[in-house]
This record gives structure tokens, sequence and C-alpha cells, in this order.
């Protein structure tokens, strides 16, 4: 699979952000961070290359089997959200709604269907993954009979 060269190079700009804003959650910032450890901005864009297009192709699988599976969010699905993100925010909902412009929100509703994608995914592997592991418990009962 063949990714543009930008969607990767974002990709990876939002992952260093994103180890960025947790390291600063304790007390660190980000240049600290790269003189404690002797690393580079650009050295950490190289070593963030696999994972960044991990995370996209990743993505793209879930887009397509939500598309395919029309899985779509529902206003409570999406209220829901607005509840926990307001919570880890330490706001009221309603000034979260207030705020969000309209892509932020259709970026909720989008990942809310990836995450119903990959729990789909995990439904269907588990049912998969019940006959075969009722069939070895048989084997095993069948073995203890024969001892």
């Amino acid at each position: 699979m063949d990714i543009p060269e930008a969607m990767i190079k974002t990709t990876q700009r939002q992952m260093m952000d994103e180890f960025a804003q947790r390291i600063s959650g304790q007390g660190l910032s980000f240049e600290q961070y790269l003189q404690f450890t002797g690393m580079t901005a650009d050295k950490m864009m190289d070593e963030l290359r696999p994972q960044a297009e991990k995370r996209i192709k990743t993505r793209l699988v879930l887009e397509a089997i939500a598309k395919a599976e029309n899985i779509e969010v529902s206003d409570e699905e999406l209220d829901k959200e607005f509840e926990r993100l307001a919570t880890a925010y330490r706001t009221d909902v309603e000034s979260l709604k207030e705020y969000a412009a309209e892509s932020e929100i259709q970026a909720i509703k989008d990942d809310l269907a990836l995450q119903k994608a990959a729990d789909l995914i995990m439904e269907n592997v588990k049912e998969r993954a019940k006959p075969k592991k009722k069939a070895k418990e048989e084997d095993k009962d069948t073995d203890k009979e024969e001892k």
C-alpha cells in the first residue's frame, strides 16, 4: 500500500506533538527531553516513521470497514462522547459543544465510527474463537477419558 509522503509526515508530526504533550504533563518540556536523551527532532521523526505508517494503514482499513458495514454514529453516542470529553477537560458539555467547530464534531464522529469498526472486528474474532476453544476443550476431555 503506497501512502503519500505528506500523509506520513503529518502523522509523524502529530505523534511527536502527542508525545510532547504527554511529557509536558509530567513536567518536562520537549526540548528538555531532547537534551536529556541526546535525540534531535529529526531523529525522532525518523524513528516515528514505521509507527506513523502503521497508524495510517490501520486507520485506512478501519475506514474501509466502517464504510462497507455502513457504520454510523448516533446522536446519543456523540452526546456520550461529549460527556466523556467534558469530564476529561474539566468543563461542561454545553461549553464544549458551543466551541466545537463543525470539523471537530465530524472528527469526533469519524473517530467513534472507527472505534465501532474496531469493536466489530473484535466481536467477530471472539465469535470465531468460540468454536475453536470449545473444540480444544472437547479434545482435552477426550484425552482425559482415554487415560
